[in-house]
């Protein structure tokens, strides 16, 4: 699905580099993969069909592609099967992607394909990302 990044989707049997410089965390899973540059900035490429790349579209990425705000205080990142879950520096915590089994935390089961924040809380300060479930620790 261009999960590596490469702007292709072949498979790779041996480790390689765009070269391009940065990156600070990085988190994938199944079909896509997120990445935070050391600028704040969020990217993700990959299998979007939910949504998960946050970028607003459904469109497979084969290269990093910027999250949808722009924003440049994301913190944190993990990656689920189909959704995408981000921490921002001030303790807001953010969902995006499919949402069929209410992954995202947000009280429904509808897919976002935007960084949605969920709830009002300032205070979270760890996230995880399963298949079908998120995790967070305030």
């Amino acid at each position: 699905y261009g999960q590596l990044g490469d702007g292709t989707t072949a498979d790779k049997h041996t480790p390689w580099g765009s070269g391009e410089g940065g990156w600070s965390a990085i988190a994938g899973i199944a079909v896509h993969t997120v990445a935070l540059k050391s600028d704040g900035t969020l990217w993700a490429w990959g299998n979007n069909a939910y949504g998960q790349l946050g970028d607003g579209t459904t469109a497979e990425k084969h290269t990093p592609t910027q999250e949808s705000t722009g924003a440049t205080d994301w913190s944190a990142i993990a990656a689920g099967n189909y959704h995408t879950v981000a921490l921002k520096s001030d303790g807001t915590l953010w969902a995006w992607g499919n949402n069929t089994y209410g992954q995202l935390g947000d009280g429904t089961t509808a897919n976002k394909h935007t960084p949605t924040q969920i709830g009002s809380a300032t205070n979270w300060s760890t996230i995880a990302a399963g298949q079908y479930h998120t995790i967070t620790i305030k």
